[in-house]
Parts: structure tokens; C-alpha cells; sequence
């Protein structure tokens, strides 16, 4: 029981006695009128402390005993002294002392002046709201005379959050003691608990055209704010906010937006912002809900933006479901850098059309689930304890841990003041719930004041002594933890000490961070805190408190090594003197961690410390999965399934488990929002990482494990190359490895990678593109360098094996290892030219001697730094960022061509031979050879690929004669793919030049039938570097029935001249964007359409300036010079389109822009795609507005560019007006049968069901489904509320692997449509072929 719960139970106790004796002396109504109506709210009386008693300004709070005076006999009193100002005095905040906003309260508060005190005529101490200064009451004050102040004041937190105990002007110097404290109020028994609120006003966007700043003030008041005309954002307008004098990354802007809230409603912000200096910076547009140490800071949009850039939009949503503090702020900082400077303009902020939502009351609590294995718990602030947030909270976990407000930051600021308000609210407020409260944290190198363990000298920051610090470090200990007691059940004694990956864990000392704490104390002081932790629990054995060390990235073998040498060594010393003891008690595996975390690593190091006999908890989980808040369904059921794999483990060592705490209850609000890590979305609503953690087994038994994809693979080439930076001839043989895949950002330094051996090294070449060179940083790893991983066995494994290696070199050419023992007989140069490097790099092999067809696992990565700081990472093949402690993310390098021609060295196994003597040799599985016509022949499971070189001719045509030999190896080899559930593919793949702009390939007579004849399947592809054309087996049917003779395929860029032919409008629609005929001829005839089958055509484009994807559109060229959209989509440098007739083909673009989208709605990708083909129009989206089954019909018709019926005569009654003719063609395929007595109704809403079974039926008519099932159904949550005459349509969908089911997902067949809904499910449907 805290000390202000004990003394105000105690007095409640005193109260009820003294009621007892006068119910004897007063008639009952009397009695229960006043003890009903007057509620004693909060009573000090400062005999056990200060309570919620806070210093304002400069004053000194000390607590006395023996000051004896008028109503305060037991003379334990606070004084008040260090007065200069009148605002020098006491606080008492709201939160604190139980004060809620609307309600009325009698506040009393005794006092005295000393005798002797120098106390000018008309002094007076006040009773004072803060903020508002809102006057409650004074009383003047003499010297040796007692006061007594009373007030009566109705609470506004619009205005104020505390009630100040001051003086005065006259009395600004004038010390005085306080003997108690009497808060109370009347309770008529009606007063709502959470009183109601002024409805939100509207926000009128802030341009600061009338020259104010709007409301901006700066976070720490330092900030230089300036209306400037030096820049502007809003059109027709001149001014915006200038913001300067920024010395730490939370200084900025900052609004008061609460009077423009409503609780529940989710709400849109947005700024512009336009950089000042330095030249990049990281800017964050955030929210605050709350003040103090109890207050949630939830970042809304963060990017690295440039100089260059101009002004960039920072939108984001956020969901206010606490409002209780009536402290609301939006605001920007840069997270990045102390002192950039910015300018503001057109913020807005604007609710979205989701209002308040309820949480899923009939879900299995997740603690009860695990309530016989460990607790389950949560990081919570100020903003978690009320309303629905609340009951999320209370209703899955049973113990919670702090986000801030126990941090030593929060708890003593400043030497010997302790600020202990916001975190006994907390903590009282989860003890009232039923919760357990675990203590985070006592010692950590970061949100620790730095007074602590540091001072300024001589103008510079130094390390204090040992024992000045250790003293430091001891009080606080023993202050905190006695303050709380066994209020909680566990601390952190010490957090993140330990340095990531150290190279050499057996030396645990020399493993640690070398942070202030371990500057000043030395390494021991780590120790040193537990030993401190412990003395206190000594001295009240009732309290039982475990003792915890606590760390993150401790799935790194080598970091989880170092933390259990460290606590064992520690550990073993102090049982020395007190056996059979542990000084420390726990370890907390933070467990921040990402879909690529391989769970075997987290059970390594579980076990790990399991032998150590300490109890372990999981300290902070949650698993990075989506970017930009967006979270893809493969991502999300990979992070289900990691979810699930890590309880599974969990469940299996419960008994050695003492808590599984989440950091954080939803995506919305969690310090890595932006990757979606939880197991709730922004709305509070369940994702699949819940199903994931309630029944691990289910889910996996219902899911595939998501797997990388396969590694890449490449060679080294024979040779042995001269270490000097420069780029020798030699490299020539070796094939490059572009390095352009991101793991952070999404664009940086890139460039490519070489490699070469003989048979004592491997050397690399690596040569980066940069824009800048920085290292800065003080941190290897976040300098400008190229990082080169080899696994010599390529054993895949999640950890670094003795031949294992981490090789970094930076542009100066300063070297690094991972582990240090690699260094011997490593060499490396560096040339620089501008801000461009090349490296090259000798790596002695360990533990094999180099030969051929050797495979070694191998992947390169270049860091991009900037400002101190890494900006970026692009690597070969690793998709994780785990290199440096996973081998199994490595891709391939197979060791080639010793003893070989210049020629046969490019063959894998060496030989200068021309491989078997035909194609038709090749057994099933992968493999190249060279086919007996000399073109190389590539078979991968479905899939034939025959190497065509092609040279091009004057106009720039590359002609390809395939041989009657050719078609002969490929008929063969048909038999012996491995992969029968595939379609074959056969690709003839032209090797032509870079700038050829046609391609033609003549196929011998007869060669489609004898494709088809062998499998009737087979698709055929065309690829070079003009286009790629695929034509599946129903178009090779119909093309091969055309005629007789030679078959011709020619794909040709139309010369700009030919497009200037076209109407002005078409050529202009169309640019300097390409444009493409294509034809097919059998004997001379041409082949215009392919009946029911299509080809699939992807044409080479790149984005132009501002360019969005999704608005860029294919169209067919039709005689009359019309554009008529089809179906297509850009994407990773390619426009890809499906056709079923070959003509002239235009890329174009045409972004329509819709009132009401933003970009940074969920559905604008979908509407902006949509808009741009015309399927949706007008001059407003209506997201919110229910879509008809004739709007969806007409919607989904011209998606697939069915064209409608010209004077339908057979429709449906009611099918009427402009669109008659799409509803009559939708019945003649099938696509819809209508609801009965030959109606459609087209008018009403279409339900999700009814869409589904459409699409199903479009497909089914269009011949896209597969012919044999993907994947089996397994049903929905609720399959049950499915109409008969859709269940078969959906299952369908399922099994083609157009749609995701299971028992964690819901379908809501009966939910009607939204615009935004429908948006979203056509746009997968037609760019991704998914449905959800």
C-alpha cells in the first residue's frame, strides 16, 4: 500500500469512528446526509512524506517535524522556502490528487509564518489554478501567526492541470510552512465519472497569413518562432512559420488541440515543411496525449527530406480515445538532429469519417489463455488508463510496465527532487484494476538526467568521480524503490548494458557499453546497482521483488553469450558470502524483432539463460512487419506466424517464464507505428498475430511458414587480382552483383560488387555510387563503408560458425570485424573519386583451400551515411538486416573456372567442352547445358529457356531464325521438367543490344503444334530487352490454327514521327511515352486476335518527374485512332499489360485527382489506379458511400474491358438508362443471374458475397482460373452466415488462390460495400490477382 493510499485510508478510518460515536448524538437523516454528501477527495498532512506536494519555480520543499501551531498539533508540516517570486510555492496536479475535470471542490489548506520571517504589510499567500491563473482564494499572512486558506473552484482543464499554494507580489520572498492539505467535494450521488465535454469546434487550417504564429509555441519555450515572408506554402499567400534555436531533437512546434477533439474520433493532421538546415534531415510530425512523465508521445509521419526538396506534406491519422488529461498537442521536431531549423505552413487538422469504436469483447482474453503458464502484460502511459483503451488493457493482460514514467528522468530530474505524481497515479490506478506493476527502469545509459553521472568543467562535459556518481546511483535506488515498495512486483535494475554483437563474449566487462555510468563507476557498475537493489530488499524481507537485468538484440548469440558470463560471474561472487542467494534475479529478453527473426536463435538464448537457475521474462515484444503504417497480407501472416512460433517456445519453458510483456497495445500508438508490430491495429481491432499468440498450433497448422525466397546466386571467376584500388583488367572475367535491395530507406548509395579467388583468398571488388562521404559517427557501422559476409561452409546456419565472417571497410579505408579474429592477413584499398568509392579487398580463406565448384555462402551490403548518422542500407541478397549474426540470409557464390578458357570459365564445373551432345540429355531438376545447335538450354523445374543472340541490323532490328534443331532440343527437354502441377513455360530469350528498338523471331512451320502436341499447357515467352511477350496456350492454339508455313512474332517501338501522325489530342495524351505495334504472321497471314486466349506484354518504361505508378495506363490503339484502356499496371520498371489481340499499344498517363483523396488515405493507391482507367469518376470519391450492384457490375466490367451489349434484347426488367448494356452482357456470361423474378436491382447495395460470386464468375468466364486447386478451404470465422448460393463461388476463390481464408478471419458476406472497400479489393484483384 503506497504511502499516500495508507494516510488517506487512515483518515477515511478516523472519519468512519468519529461517525460511529456521533450516530449516537445526531438523528439519522443528519448523519447520512453529511457523511453522503462531503467526500474527502485527498488529505496530506505530510507525516510520512510530501505526497503529491511538487515545487514550483525556484522554491525549496522540506520536510520538518516540530513546528506546532493552530491545526496542526502533531507538527510535521512542508516548508516553503528559496522564495524570489511569487509563483515560488507548491503544486498539487489534478492527476495527482484525484481532481476531475467539471467537478467543484472545497480546497483548505493551514499554514504559519515564521516569528522571526520579514514579512511586508499586504502580504498574502494565494490559492492559485496553473496555467490559467485561475484566483480561487487568499489570505493574508503575518509573522508567527497560523492561516488558514479556503476556496471553492471548479475544475477547467482547458485552462489549468494543477492548483498552486504561492503568494502574492508583495509576499514573493516571504517563506511559510504548510501543516495540511483538505480537498473535498459534494457528491449528490449523480456526478458522471467521466464528465461530458464540449463538442469539438472546427479547426480552421493555420496559414499564418494574418502574421501570428496561430497558436505555435515551442516545446521547451527556447525555440525561436518567427512569422516570415521568407517562404511559403499556401496558394496566394506569403507567410509561414519559421522555426530556429532548436538545441535538442524534441524541441519544435507545438499546438494545443484539445478544444478541437472529440473522444473517440479519429483525426487527419497535416503540415508542410520545407527545410532549412542542414542540408537532409529527419522531420516527424507527432502528437502528444498527456503532460508529464505519464504522458504518450505517438509520432504520425516521419521522413528524411532535403533542402532540395522544397516543401513536403506530413500527414498522418490518430485516434484520440483519452482525453481525460484535456492535454493535447500536435507538433514537429527533426529525431535526427538538435539544431535543424524549418519552416511551417497549412496545418490542418480534420476528423476522418471513423468515429468511435468499441473493442472485441468476444475474443478470448489472451490471460486467460496463459493463466496457468506466465503473466501476460503491457508498456503502458497515462493515456492507456481510461475508457476503451482501459478495457484492452484490463482485458487481455494482468500486469503492466510503465513506457516512461519510471525512468529516472521522469522520477528525480533534478539532484533530490523526486517527482513521483504521474507515476503513483499509474501505478494506483493499475493496482485499483486488479493488475500487477512491474518497475522499469532504476539504471540506463539513456532518459537518465545527466547530472547523474556527468558535470560541466571548464565549459566541457566530464564523468564524475566514482564515488560521487555511485552515491548518485545508490540514493536513487534506495529512494525509489522504497517509495514504491511492493507496489510492484519486479525492477529493472539495469538496462541495456551490454554492447550489440561483441565480438569476444567470454570478456563480459570488456563487452559492455562504454556509457557514462560505465565511465564513471567503471564496470563493475553493474554490480554495483544489484548490490544497492539488494540492500533495500534486505531490509524488508516481506516485500517479494525480483531483481532483473534487462537487454534487447539478445537473440544475437554472441550478446546472449556475454549477458549470461556477465550475471553468471556476478552471480557465483555474491554466493560466495551469501549461499544459496542470487543477487541477481531475472533476465529480461526485451525481444524487439522482426518477420525475419529466426526463432531458434530467441530459444537458444532462452535456454541459455535458463541454466543460469534466474527466472526469465520477455520484456517488450513486438515484431516489425509493414512500412508507412501499411501492412501487406503475406506480411501480416508472417508476422502471425512468428508470433506463433515464438509462444509455441514460450509455452514450452512456461515454467521458467515469469512474464510475457507487449510493447505497446496497438499499431496506432507503438514506437515503431510505422512497421504495424502489434497484435491490434490502430482501431483496437485484432490482426492475425492474435490468432498467432492464443493458439500458436492452430495457426501454423492453417498456415506455410513464410520462407525467404531463394538466395541468389552468382560466381567468383579464377584469378588473382592486385589489391590497389584500381580496377585491373582481370575483373573482367568476374560477373557483377548489383547491391541496390534496401533494408532501410528506399534509395541511397548503391553500386555493384565483383568477385574473384585463387586458392588461398577471395578478393571483392566493390564500387559504390554516393552522393555524399561521411564518418562522423563514432559508430563503425554508420559510416559510409561496404560490408562484405562470408560463410565458407554456406551452412545457412542462424549463427556464426567458426568460419564465418563480418568485413567492413569504410571509404578511408579503416577496417573492421566481426569477429576481431579475422583480421590476419586481411587487405584492403580504397580509391575515391569525388564522392564516388571503389574497394577492393583480400579475405584469406580459414577453413577451405579454393577449387572449383566450391559453393560458399556470400552477400555484400553498402551503408550510406549522412550527418553522423546511416541514412541507409542496400545489400546483395539479405532482406533482414541480420547479417552480422545470420548466416542463413547469405545468398550464393560458386567458385569457377580454374584451368579453363576465357571461354568455358563461364560454366559452372570449368571445361572448355561444349556439355552433352543435346539438350535432351538433361535429367529432371535445374540445370543448364549446351543444346547440339550451340545455344545454351536452361531448364528450372516448369520452365525451358534457350539463349538467343541476336545482333541488330541498321534500323536498329535484331532478327532471330529459330532452327528446326532449336525446336527439336526444346520438344525434348519438355519431358523432363520437374515440375507436372506447373504449366510448362518455354522462353527463347534474345540477346540483342541495348538500343534496338524491334525484335523479330521466326519460328520454323509446324513448331506451336509439336509444342502443344507435347504438352498442351505450354505457354511461350519472348524476352529481350525491347519487351517481353507471353501468349498462354489458348493463344498458341489459335495462332497455330491460323495457316500454314513459318510463324513470325515482331514487337517494334513506333517512331516518334508515326505518333505525331496520330490526332493531337491522342499524341498528346501520349507524349514522349512509348508507343509499340505488334504482330503475329503464320505463312504471310496475319493473326489480329487470339479468341479466348490472351498474351501478357511487359514493355521497359521509366517513371518521369512526380510520375505516380499507379495513374500510368496502357491503351490499345484501335483504327479509328481511339484509345481504348486495357488492363495493366507499372511496376519495378516495367508496364505490364494483358491482351487478347495484337494492334499498336501507348503507354500513357493520366492522373485524376478526386476532392476528397488524400495521398495518405489507405485507399488512394486504389482510387488513383481506378481513376486513372476511367472504371471510377466524378469530381468526389465518396469513400463512405455504399456501392450499388449496377455500379459494381458496370465497375468491374470496364476493369476487364468487357465491352457492354449494343441494343440488348434480353435483360433484366429492371436493368434500365445508360448502363443496360453492361447489365445485359454481365447475363450473357454469366457474370450475374439477378435476385429473382427477372430482377437485378441495381439500386441496392451490393454485399460482399454477392461481389465475391461476380468476380468468381468473371473469372470463370474469362478462363483465368487455375485448372486444378491451389490450396484447400478451410472456412471463415463466419462461413456460417454465407448465403447457399455464394458458397461455392467463394470456396472457388479460395482454392485458386485468390482469396485467404481461416478460422482467425472473418468474410461479413451480409456487409454491405463502401466505395473505399471496393476501391481497395479491385485494385488487389486486378494488380495483385487477390482479393484480401
Amino acid at each position: 500500500m503506497s504511502s499516500k493510499i495508507f494516510r488517506n485510508w487512515r483518515k477515511a478510518v478516523s472519519v468512519l469512528l468519529t461517525l460511529c460515536l456521533v450516530i449516537t448524538l445526531l438523528p439519522i437523516n443528519s448523519v447520512v446526509n453529511s457523511a453522503s454528501d462531503t467526500v474527502i477527495v485527498y488529505h496530506e498532512d505530510f507525516a510520512n512524506g510530501q505526497g503529491a506536494a511538487v515545487q514550483s519555480g525556484s522554491a525549496k520543499l522540506t520536510l520538518v517535524d516540530g513546528m506546532s501551531f493552530e491545526g496542526n498539533d502533531d507538527g510535521k508540516a512542508l516548508y516553503v522556502d528559496n522564495r524570489a517570486n511569487d509563483w515560488d510555492g507548491v503544486d498539487f496536479n489534478f492527476s495527482d490528487v484525484g481532481m476531475l475535470n467539471g467537478k467543484t471542490y472545497t480546497i483548505t489548506v493551514k499554514g504559519f509564518v515564521d516569528a522571526d520571517a520579514d514579512v511586508p504589510e499586504g502580504s498574502q499567500v494565494w490559492l492559485q489554478g496553473v496555467d490559467g491563473y485561475t484566483w480561487i482564494t487568499s489570505v493574508d499572512i503575518t509573522a508567527g501567526k497560523a492561516f488558514t486558506a479556503i476556496g471553492t473552484y471548479t475544475v477547467d482543464t482547458s485552462k489549468d492541470r494543477a492548483v498552486r499554494v504561492k503568494s502574492n507580489e508583495t509576499g514573493a520572498a516571504v517563506p511559510f510552512y504548510i501543516g495540511s492539505v483538505l480537498i473535498t467535494t459534494v457528491d449528490s450521488g449523480e456526478q458522471p465519472e467521466d464528465p461530458p465535454r464540449d463538442p469539438a469546434i472546427p479547426f480552421e487550417t493555420i496559414t499564418f497569413e494574418d502574421q501570428t504564429a496561430g497558436g505555435f509555441v515551442g516545446r521547451a519555450g527556447t525555440e525561436i518562432l518567427t512569422v516570415t515572408d521568407e517562404a511559403n506554402h499556401t496558394e496566394g499567400g506569403s507567410y509561414a512559420l519559421k522555426v530556429e534555436g532548436r538545441t535538442s531533437t524534441w524541441h519544435g512546434p507545438s499546438l494545443r488541440v484539445e478544444k478541437y477533439v472529440d473522444k473517440g474520433v479519429e483525426y487527419k493532421v497535416t503540415a508542410w515543411v520545407k527545410l532549412i538546415s542542414p542540408e537532409s534531415s529527419q522531420i516527424q510530425l507527432s502528437t502528444q496525449v498527456g503532460n508529464g512523465s505519464g504522458a504518450a508521445y505517438n509520432s504520425l509521419s516521419a521522413k528524411n527530406i532535403t533542402t532540395a526538396d522544397g516543401w513536403v506534406m506530413f500527414e498522418g491519422t490518430y485516434r484520440y480515445n483519452n482525453v481525460s488529461s484535456e492535454y493535447l498537442t500536435i507538433y514537429v521536431e527533426s529525431s535526427n538532429n538538435a539544431t535543424a531549423s524549418f519552416y511551417i505552413d497549412d496545418i490542418s487538422f480534420v476528423p476522418t469519417s471513423s468515429g468511435p469504436i468499441e473493442i472485441q469483447k468476444d475474443l478470448l482474453p489472451i490471460k486467460d489463455v496463459y493463466k496457468n503458464d506466465f503473466l501476460i502484460g503491457n508498456a503502458i502511459s497515462a493515456e492507456d488508463l481510461d475508457g476503451v483503451r482501459l478495457e484492452l488493457l484490463t482485458m487481455h493482460h494482468n500486469v503492466a510496465t510503465a513506457g516512461n514514467a519510471m525512468k529516472p528522468d521522469a522520477l528525480q530530474p533534478t539532484k533530490g527532487n523526486f517527482t513521483f505524481d504521474a507515476a503513483d497515479a499509474m501505478v494506483n490506478k493499475v493496482l485499483a484494476e486488479g493488475m500487477k506493476m512491474h518497475g522499469h527502469v532504476l539504471v540506463w545509459h539513456q532518459q537518465s538526467p545527466e547530472w547523474m553521472n556527468t558535470k560541466i568543467e571548464n565549459g566541457e562535459k566530464v564523468v564524475l568521480s566514482r564515488d560521487e556518481a555511485l552515491e548518485n546511483m545508490r540514493t536513487h535506488i534506495k529512494t525509489v524503490i522504497e517509495h514504491f515498495g511492493d507496489r510492484v512486483i519486479s525492477w529493472d535494475v539495469v538496462n541495456e548494458a551490454m554492447s550489440d554483437n561483441p565480438s569476444n563474449p567470454a570478456d563480459w566487462q570488456g563487452s559492455l557499453r562504454k556509457s557514462e555510468w560505465y565511465q564513471a563507476i567503471g564496470p563493475d557498475y553493474v554490480e554495483q546497482a544489484f548490490l544497492a537493489a539488494r540492500e533495500v530488499l534486505d531490509e524488508h524481507p516481506e516485500w517479494n521483488i525480483k531483481l532483473y537485468y534487462n537487454d534487447y538484440n539478445e537473440d544475437n548469440q554472441n550478446k546472449s553469450k556475454a549477458i549470461y558470463n556477465m550475471v553468471k560471474e556476478i552471480n557465483d561472487r555474491y554466493a560466495e558470502t551469501h549461499p544459496g542467494k542470487l543477487l541477481i534475479d531475472g533476465i529480461g529478453m526485451q525481444a524487439h524483432y522482426s518477420v525475419s527473426t529466426n526463432p531458434t536463435n530467441v530459444q537458444l538464448s532462452l535456454e541459455r539463460f535458463i541454466e543460469l537457475g534466474v527466472e526469465v521474462s520477455i520484456t517488450e515484444l513486438d515484431i516489425q512487419a509493414g512500412s508507412n503504417s501499411q501492412l501487406s497480407d503475406k506480411l501480416e501472416e508472417a508476422q502471425g506466424y512468428l508470433y506463433a512460433q515464438l509462444f509455441k517456445i514460450f509455452k514450452t519453458y512456461s515454467d521458467k517464464i515469469a512474464r510475457v510483456t507487449f510493447w505497446g497495445m496497438d499499431d496506432g500508438t507503438s514506437w515503431r507505428a510505422s512497421s504495424c508490430p502489434l497484435l491490434f491495429d490502430k482501431n483496437l481491432q485484432a490482426k492475425m498475430a492474435y490468432y498467432g499468440v492464443i493458439d500458436p498450433d492452430k495457426y501454423m497448422s492453417e498456415h506455410q511458414p513464410t520462407t525467404p525466397a531463394d538466395a541468389k546466386q552468382s560466381t567468383a571467376a579464377y584469378g588473382t587480382p592486385v589489391i590497389d584500388g584500381t580496377v585491373d583488367s582481370i575483373w573482367s572475367k568476374a560477373p557483377e552483383m548489383p547491391i541496390n535491395q534496401y533494408l532501410m530507406a528506399w534509395q541511397g548509395a548503391t553500386g555493384t560488387v565483383k568477385a574473384l579467388w585463387d586458392e588461398k583468398n577471395l578478393y571483392v571488388l566493390a564500387q559504390v555510387n554516393d552522393a555524399q562521404l561521411d564518418k562522423t559517427s563514432a559508430n563503425a557501422w554508420e559510416q559510409d563503408s561496404v560490408e562484405i559476409f562470408v560463410d565458407e561452409n554456406n551452412g545457412k546456419t542462424s549463427f556464426y560458425q567458426e568460419d564465418d565472417g563480418q568485413y567492413r571497410v569504410n571509404f578511408d579505408n579503416e577496417t573492421t570485424f566481426n569477429p576481431e579474429s579475422i583480421a590476419e592477413g586481411f587487405v584492403s584499398s580504397v580509391k575515391v573519386s569525388g564522392t564516388n568509392y571503389t574497394v577492393e579487398m583480400k579475405i584469406p580463406f580459414k577453413t577451405i583451400s579454393g577449387e572449383n565448384n566450391i559453393k560458399i555462402g556470400f552477400d555484400a551490403q553498402i551503408n550510406d551515411a549522412k550527418s553522423g548518422a546511416r541514412q541507409s542500407i542496400a545489400t546483395w541478397n539479405d532482406t533482414t538486416g541480420n547479417a552480422y549474426q545470420d548466416t542463413s540470409v547469405y545468398g550464393v557464390l560458386t567458385l569457377i573456372g580454374k584451368g579453363s578458357s576465357d571461354n568455358g570459365g563461364s560454366q559452372p564445373g570449368g571445361g572448355s567442352g561444349s556439355g552433352s551432345s543435346s539438350g535432351s540429355s538433361s535429367s529432371s531438376g535445374s540445370g543448364s547445358n549446351t543444346s547440339s545447335s550451340g545455344n545454351t538450354v536452361k531448364i528450372d523445374k516448369s520452365e525451358i529457356t534457350v539463349a538467343l543472340p541476336a545482333a541488330s541490323n541498321a534500323d536498329k532490328t535484331a532478327a532471330v531464325a529459330v532452327s528446326e534443331k532449336v525446336v527439336e532440343d526444346i520438344i525434348n527437354n519438355l519431358g523432363n521438367l520437374n515440375g507436372p502441377e506447373d504449366k510448362p513455360l518455354i522462353t527463347l530469350s534474345l540477346s540483342v543490344n541495348t538500343d534496338t528498338k524491334a525484335v523479330e523471331i521466326e519460328l520454323p512451320a509446324g513448331t506451336l503444334n509439336k509444342m502443344l502436341a507435347a504438352d498442351e499447357n505450354t505457354s511461350l515467352k519472348i524476352s529481350s530487352a525491347v519487351c517481353d511477350v507471353t501468349f498462354d496456350n489458348k493463344a498458341i492454339e489459335v495462332i497455330s490454327n491460323s495457316g500454314t508455313g513459318e510463324i513470325e512474332i515482331k514487337a517494334s517501338r513506333v517512331d516518334s514521327s508515326e505518333i505525331a501522325k496520330l490526332p493531337a489530342s491522342v499524341a498528346e495524351k501520349i507524349g514522349d511515352r512509348p508507343v509499340y505495334d505488334f504482330s503475329v504472321t503464320v505463312g504471310g497471314k496475319t493473326v489480329y486476335d487470339f479468341g479466348e486466349g490472351t498474351a501478357t506484354v511487359s514493355i521497359p518504361y521509366t517513371l518521369g518527374e512526380n510520375e505516380d505508378p499507379n495513374a500510368i495506363v496502357v491503351y490499345y490503339i484501335d483504327s479509328n485512332n481511339n484509345l481504348i484502356p486495357v488492363r495493366g499496371t507499372y511496376a519495378n520498371g516495367k508496364v505490364t499489360f494483358i491482351t487478347s489481340h495484337f494492334s499498336k499499344y501507348a503507354v500513357s498517363y493520366n492522373k485524376v485527382n478526386f476532392e476528397d483523396v488524400k495521398e495518405t488515405d489507405k485507399y488512394y493507391s486504389a482510387v488513383t489506379y481506378l481513376g486513372a482507367r476511367d472504371i471510377i469518376t466524378g469530381a468526389n470519391f465518396e469513400p463512405a458511400k455504399k456501392v450499388t450492384r449496377g455500379e459494381a457490375i458496370v465497375m468491374l466490367m470496364k476493369a476487364f474491358n468487357i465491352q457492354p451489349t449494343e441494343n440488348p434484347k434480353n435483360n433484366f426488367s429492371d436493368a434500365e438508362g445508360e448502363y443496360a448494356g453492361y447489365y445485359a452482357k454481365a447475363r450473357e456470361i454469366g457474370m450475374v443471374s439477378g435476385v429473382g423474378n427477372n430482377r437485378l436491382d441495381t439500386d441496392s447495395a451490393i454485399t460482399r458475397e454477392a461481389l465475391y460470386t461476380m468476380m468468381y464468375n468473371l473469372k470463370n468466364y474469362l478462363g483465368e482460373l487455375p485448372d486444378k486447386k491451389v490450396k484447400e478451404y478451410r472456412g471463415f470465422e463466419d462461413s456460417n452466415n454465407t448465403s447457399s448460393w455464394s458458397v461455392e463461388a467463394i470456396k472457388k476463390l479460395v482454392e485458386a488462390g485468390l482469396m485467404n481464408d481461416g478460422s482467425y478471419r472473418q468474410l461479413k458476406p451480409k456487409a454491405a460495400c463502401s466505395k473505399e472497400d471496393f476501391a481497395n479489393i479491385l485494385y488487389s484483384f486486378l494488380t495483385k490477382n487477390s482479393i484480401n
